[in-house]
């Protein structure tokens, strides 16, 4: 009880100091709860996000390039569960006539069941051409409600755009929507299914709308429920037992003339998942016929034709042999065992057409009847099966209408296409199979096309041919809470402040004690054991504590508070959203003030333990420890500098600039300089005092006490250093942009469409249809399977980045981008052929940017990732390079070859890598206008990420000046403390004559050029270590910055240096000289 009223005697009679260790263990408290309630507060509106963004859904169907009946979601929907269909394009919207322009929209086909998903009551119920857009476009357009936009989508299909004769005309549809309603973030404006905190550009128009323009039937490709279970296989199960072959583009039909039933498809080519299964079926077997530019015989052809691979009727045809119908024979005037010549185009990824030519000899010639003149033979491809005429003909490939003849006309009136020759289904397949399947119908004979149906049905699974069912909900949820740690991060970039609070309150409780120390002596003096000093001190500083962590909590609110607001706006950059809110848990309270007590008290106890053990005189009289340095700081500091200079003038200048040794050199003047100033301060001392002014004298005197001196100079200088240093040392990323092995790989421009691009922009046809003939560009095309956003600019952790596949040849013939880390996978002298080569146990190599494998995936090179292909088995990735910087951040990257054989159905590109002159951008917008064009330069892409660590050293900069200015209040506290031990100094020399102003003015002046000489000796490192980015033309404002940054600390160490050295040299000095 007795220590409990002294202690509290003495709190109320020293309440001044008490207040200022209070106010350092409030900062400390408020400093380190505002980084804890950062981080939930990240991490829970990146989960609201989540929510917001998906409504009630909790369950994704989709069904990747395929078209579904929209009543399946109706078939799937039970008393647990809602569900609603989405018919979901991309696209893009002009405002008066290009006023305005948005490209990339999500453009989403909704029924009025959306309401429900999207928490509202009939805002999505859009009749005609309403329109409901989200926020985000309301303001890129500047539209409001009642305007009309010009709306372009991607044509959607049954079967892939690059299906080979498909045309590839029309591929987008354009009509007019007038906006009903701008739906906020809490309406479900912000729908999405990628896991990303930033806002979609989303427009929402009725399903019926969608499926009209695009001159389809009732068709949707997702399919939403909000069911509560988490078992992926009943959601499939119950998938199985309501599709129709009609979900997945197929049908069946019979054919009772000649006895078969046939399993045909809308995507042309039946795929081989859906073979496999249709072939273990009793009494089945595939067809495969093939579009063929001409059959010749000598100097006599037929144009175009269908030629069929069977296998039942042809089993003993040799490779080479083939049987033509009668009315070929006569055309070409054939006979048994003539050689014939087959000219046809084989189709590659981006319709790059390659004639090809292949010999048969004639092994029999037949009439037309029966299996010969079956017209099912010929596939059903849009645009040529449904033509009237040869002249309607509208096909992938160039058709010459020249060379048709009347004849061919008569012969496409009766029979239309059928097959005029028959060869080898095994070398069919070996000539015209491709990624999209290997048959273009499947036939069993004796089998009702119902039966078929059910069989086939009963043996296929939807995974296998391309159907995923998400929980989007709980992967979006896991993402938001593994994503980054924003606790973590101003932690660290508030370390400065941390620190500099922490020690505000360790030197105000350390000058506590020091204006108590004869108190304490004579509590020794008196029997005191020195465990009851300290518990009795120890009672008074837990009490500080305890009332600093409590004033420290709503502090902390209040900065976390300007924080969130910085993050939402000047700082926006980091988080790409503005809808981040405050979110207080006790955890972090518990957490904040538990950790800066424990570190407090800790830093209480040696204090105390310092002073109770010591003897008496010890503590009531202060000891002048004088350490003289030696040689060996000389030698040391003379040789920091001397390197540091060598290094900067034989690596850092005449040559290309290295920020690394600029770094190096830096970091090493930094200790030369304060070892070389010790060492000046002893000879400075060491002059003694003889015919000195009186002024000089003085300055002597405060110089006298060289380990405080040095200890404001480490402190400041080093401080200094450290948070210019490091916040002015940016990288710049576009020097030498045009060097293949930068992060732009030497590219000029970096593109993205809303639209695929069908064709190859490096063949002259492909250039034609384009319309970019004219102009001086390469391209690189890179073929997508969407998935998430693996860059800095998404704060969650993704597990499946998207996906691009391109031949690697055209950046390996570039020798473009660097690698910082490779396994040995990958090959030193052609790095980018390594992608052609498929791994030990089928595993793909990937490249992805090292920043995306680190931080957006949380792996390392030589990790694996699985995804799922278009057949539903497991694609495993091996990440086997991890590149520097580059424009591919967010991505990862495999070969073309092993990218169609797991995704055939994407078509086209829509991610593009274009050297070409600066000049040429606005052909470049002009030719791309109608896919929907993003265009950047390459470097602008690489500033773009870069934009995000450059916010973060913005924030370590401000902050680390902030924990500067807070430093220079302990600086104020050493120089009272040091002014108050050497009162009994200063009053001697007033006693002898000085004045009082002139000692004090003199004392302040010393104090200061201390100071002014620490903030330099951390300067001048600072600027050298970061002159390469003070030296680019993107950061040099930054100079300026840190100059600021430089008056106001020293302006600030000015007001305290000037309140010390007031409060010290206010009270009686003579008082002080008695009682020496």
């Amino acid at each position: 009880m007795i220590i409990f009223r002294y202690a509290l005697k003495s709190l109320i009679h020293f309440w001044k100091l008490n207040l200022t260790i209070i106010l350092g263990v409030a900062l400390s408290t408020a400093i380190l709860l505002g980084a804890f309630i950062i981080g939930d507060s990240v991490s829970f509106s990146l989960k609201q996000i989540t929510l917001q963004r998906l409504g009630n859904a909790t369950w994704v169907i989709t069904a990747g390039e395929r078209l579904f009946r929209e009543e399946l979601a109706a078939e799937l929907a039970s008393e647990d569960a809602q569900t609603t269909p989405l018919l979901f394009a991309n696209g893009m919207a002009v405002l008066d006539g290009g006023r305005a322009r948005a490209n990339q929209l999500q453009v989403w086909g909704v029924t009025a069941g959306f309401d429900y998903f999207a928490g509202t009551d009939s805002l999505y119920k859009l009749a005609g051409n309403e329109a409901v857009i989200n926020q985000q476009l309301s303001d890129i357009l500047g539209v409001v409600v009642g305007g009309e936009l010009l709306l372009r989508v991607n044509k959607l299909s049954t079967f892939p755009a690059n299906t080979p004769f498909v045309s590839a005309d029309e591929s987008t549809v354009s009509f007019r929507v007038k906006v009903k309603a701008i739906a906020t973030a809490e309406e479900t404006g912000n729908f999405n299914l990628q896991n990303i905190q930033s806002s979609p550009k989303n427009i929402f128009i009725s399903i019926d709308l969608l499926n009209r323009q695009m001159q389809l039937s009732d068709k949707a490709n997702i399919v939403l429920t909000d069911w509560k279970g988490n078992d992926r296989n009943e959601l499939l199960k119950c998938l199985s037992t309501n599709w129709q072959l009609n979900d997945i583009n197929l049908q069946v039909r019979e054919n009772e003339a000649l006895n078969y039933t046939e399993l045909v498809s809308d995507r042309v080519f039946i795929e081989p998942s859906v073979t496999k299964q249709a072939l273990s079926i009793e009494n089945s077997y595939p067809v495969l016929s093939y579009f063929v530019n001409q059959i010749q015989l000598k100097n006599r052809l037929t144009p175009y034709s269908f030629v069929a691979g069977l296998s039942n009727e042809n089993s003993s045809l040799v490779d080479n042999g083939i049987i033509i119908t009668n009315w070929l024979a006569d055309d070409l005037g054939a006979e048994l065992g003539d050689s014939l010549q087959l000219n046809y185009f084989e189709v590659g990824p981006l319709r790059q057409l390659v004639e090809k030519t292949a010999w048969f000899s004639v092994a029999g010639i037949v009439e037309m009847l029966g299996p010969y003149a079956d017209v099912n033979l010929m596939p059903d491809i849009p645009g040529l099966s449904d033509a009237g005429h040869c002249s309607d003909w509208e096909t992938g490939v160039p058709v010459d209408l020249s060379k048709i003849r009347q004849k061919d006309e008569d012969y496409w009136n009766e029979y239309k296409g059928t097959p005029k020759a028959f060869v080898n289904l095994q070398t069919a397949q070996r000539l015209w199979g491709n990624r999209f399947g290997l048959a273009t119908a499947i036939r069993v004979e004796g089998l009702r096309s119902a039966d078929f149906e059910n069989q086939l049905l009963k043996g296929l699974v939807p995974l296998d041919v391309g159907f995923q069912v998400k929980d989007a909900r709980s992967e979006g949820l896991q993402a938001a809470g593994q994503g980054v740690d924003f606790g973590e991060l101003f932690i660290g970039l508030s370390f400065f402040v941390l620190f500099a609070a922490l020690l505000l309150a360790y030197l105000m409780f350390l000058l506590y004690l020091n204006f108590r120390r004869a108190e304490i002596g004579t509590l020794h003096a008196l029997g005191f054991a020195a465990t009851k000093i300290r518990r009795l001190f120890f009672v008074e500083a837990l009490f500080l504590v305890i009332v600093g962590a409590g004033l420290g909590l709503p502090l902390g609110l209040a900065y976390n508070s300007l924080i969130l607001d910085a993050i939402n706006t000047i700082w926006r950059e980091i988080v790409r959203t503005t809808i981040l809110h405050i979110h207080v848990t006790a955890a972090a309270i518990v957490q904040a003030v538990a950790i800066v007590s424990a570190i407090s008290l800790a830093s209480v106890w040696l204090i105390l333990r310092n002073y109770a053990n010591r003897q008496i005189v010890q503590v009531q009289h202060v000891q002048e420890q004088k350490t003289k340095p030696g040689k060996w700081s000389l030698l040391t500091g003379t040789a920091l500098v001397s390197l540091s200079t060598l290094l900067l003038l034989i690596e850092g200048i005449g040559r290309e600039i290295n920020p690394l040794i600029f770094y190096i050199s830096g970091f090493g003047l930094l200790p030369g300089l304060i070892l070389l100033v010790n060492i000046g301060f002893v000879r400075f001392a060491n002059l003694g005092a003889k015919g000195l002014s009186y002024r000089h004298f003085l300055f002597l005197l405060m110089m006298e006490d060289r380990r405080r001196n040095m200890l404001v100079i480490s402190f400041l200088s080093v401080g200094v250093f450290l948070v210019l240093s490091t916040g002015m040392n940016r990288k710049d990323l576009t020097a030498h942009a045009e060097r293949p092995s930068s992060g732009t790989g030497g590219f000029t421009f970096f593109a993205e469409t809303s639209f695929p691009v069908l064709h190859d922009l490096n063949s002259a046809e492909g250039r034609f249809e384009v319309g970019v003939e004219e102009l001086q560009a390469d391209f690189v095309q890179f073929q997508a399977v969407p998935g998430d956003d693996a860059s800095c600019l998404n704060l969650n952790r993704v597990s499946r980045p998207r996906l691009l596949g391109f031949d690697p040849s055209s950046l390996d013939k570039r020798q473009a981008f660097s690698f910082t880390t490779k396994t040995d996978e990958l090959d030193a002298e052609h790095p980018w052929l390594s992608l052609n080569k498929l791994l030990p146990n089928g595993q793909i190599p990937a490249i992805a940017d090292q920043t995306v494998i680190k931080w957006g995936l949380g792996k390392s090179v030589g990790d694996t990732l699985v995804y799922q292909n278009e057949a539903g088995e497991p694609v495993v990735l091996k990440l086997i390079g991890g590149l520097a910087n580059s424009v591919f951040q967010g991505n990862i990257l495999i070969g073309d070859s092993l990218f169609y054989a797991n995704f055939p159905s994407v078509s086209g590109s829509q991610v593009f890598l274009i050297q070409a002159p600066e000049l040429e951008e606005e052909a470049l917008r002009s030719a791309f206008r109608n896919y929907g064009l993003e265009l950047t330069t390459a470097k602008e892409r690489l500033l773009l990420f870069y934009q995000i660590e450059n916010t973060y050293l913005n924030i370590f900069l401000m902050l680390g000046a902030l924990g500067l200015l807070i430093g220079t209040i302990g600086l104020g506290i050493i120089i009272f403390r040091s002014i108050f031990e050497k009162q009994s100094q200063y009053a001697l020399l007033e006693a002898i004559g000085f004045r009082r102003n002139v000692i004090r003015r003199m004392v302040l002046r010393g104090n200061l050029f201390l100071v002014v000489l620490s903030l330099c000796i951390g300067l001048i490192p600072a600027v050298l270590a970061a002159l390469p980015s003070l030296l680019s033309s993107l950061y040099a404002g930054l100079l300026y910055w840190s100059l600021f940054i430089f008056w106001v600390v020293l302006a600030n160490a000015w007001l305290w240096v000037f309140i010390g050295n007031r409060l010290a040299m206010k009270s009686n000095l003579y008082e002080a000289l008695r009682n020496e």
